[in-house]
C-alpha cells in the first residue's frame, strides 16, 4: 500500500465498500478536546492511576485504550465502575458536540452518489451510540449505511483497529476491498495496521491537532472527490 502517488479518481472501483469516520468526516469537528481530556485525566487520577503511564500528552483515545490495558487485571466490578464514569464524561462531550454538529455541504450528495454507484457503506466512530444515532437521524443520513459501529460497540477505540476489523467481518469483505475515510491520524493508523486502504479528508480534527496525514493511501479536500470517475 503506497502512501503517495495514487489518484483516487482512477481507483474508486477497487472498493466494494466505504467506511467513514463520523465527526470531522461526515459532520464538522466540534468535540472539545482540551476540556474533555483534562476531565478524563482528573477522573483517572482520582482513582489512583498514575497518568505518567499514558506517556506525554495522551489524547482522548489513548486515555481510553490505555485504561483498558491498565485495568485488565482489576476486579471486574471495579473496572466496570470506572468505565461507567468515563463513559459519562465521553457522552457529555458527545452531547455538547451534537448540539453544534452540521454535515459538510457535500455530505448528503456524496453519499447519494456513492450509494447509486453500488458502494456498501458504514460508519466506524469513536463517538458513542446515542450521539451517532441522533446526528444521523437529525440530518436524514441513516439510510445510507449498512452498519454503524460506535465507541460502545468495541473494547478499544481507534487507533485500535478493532472497529474496522469488526466492520469487515460484518461486510464479509477482505480488507483490501474496503476504503476507510477519516480526518485524523486516529483514523489512518488503524487502517494501516490491517492494510486497509485509507483516505484522509483534509480539515476536521486534524485542523485542531495539526496532525501529519501523509501515511494515508489517498488525500481529498471534500467528500465529493470520492465520487469522481
Amino acid at each position: 500500500m503506497s502512501p503517495k502517488g495514487i489518484n483516487i479518481k482512477s481507483n474508486q472501483s477497487l472498493y466494494d465498500a466505504i467506511l467513514f469516520d463520523l465527526e470531522g468526516t461526515l459532520v464538522d469537528f466540534q468535540w472539545n478536546l482540551k476540556d474533555a481530556e483534562k476531565e478524563i485525566r482528573a477522573e483517572l487520577s482520582g482513582v489512583g492511576i498514575d497518568i505518567e503511564q499514558y506517556g506525554p500528552n495522551p489524547d482522548y483515545a489513548k486515555l481510553f485504550n490505555t485504561t483498558r490495558d491498565i485495568t485488565k487485571d482489576w476486579n471486574p466490578k471495579i473496572a466496570r465502575q470506572l468505565f461507567n464514569r468515563l463513559d459519562l464524561i465521553y457522552d457529555t462531550y458527545d452531547r455538547d458536540a451534537l448540539s453544534r454538529w452540521q454535515p459538510y455541504p457535500d455530505t448528503k450528495e456524496a453519499l447519494k452518489i456513492l450509494s447509486q454507484k453500488g458502494h456498501r457503506m458504514g460508519i466506524v466512530s469513536n463517538c458513542g451510540t446515542i450521539a451517532v444515532s441522533c446526528v444521523l437521524k437529525k440530518f436524514n443520513l441513516s439510510s445510507y449505511f449498512e452498519l454503524i459501529l460506535s465507541r460502545n460497540d468495541v473494547v478499544c477505540i481507534k487507533p485500535d483497529p478493532s472497529g474496522l476489523i469488526k466492520a469487515a467481518e460484518h461486510l464479509s469483505l477482505p480488507f483490501h476491498k474496503i476504503l476507510f475515510v477519516g480526518d485524523s491520524l486516529n483514523d489512518i493508523i488503524p487502517a494501516n495496521k490491517i492494510d486497509m486502504p485509507s483516505c484522509f479528508l483534509l480539515g476536521g480534527e486534524s485542523r485542531v491537532t495539526c496532525e501529519n496525514h501523509h501515511h494515508a493511501t489517498f488525500e481529498i479536500s471534500r467528500l465529493l472527490d470520492l465520487t469522481l470517475p
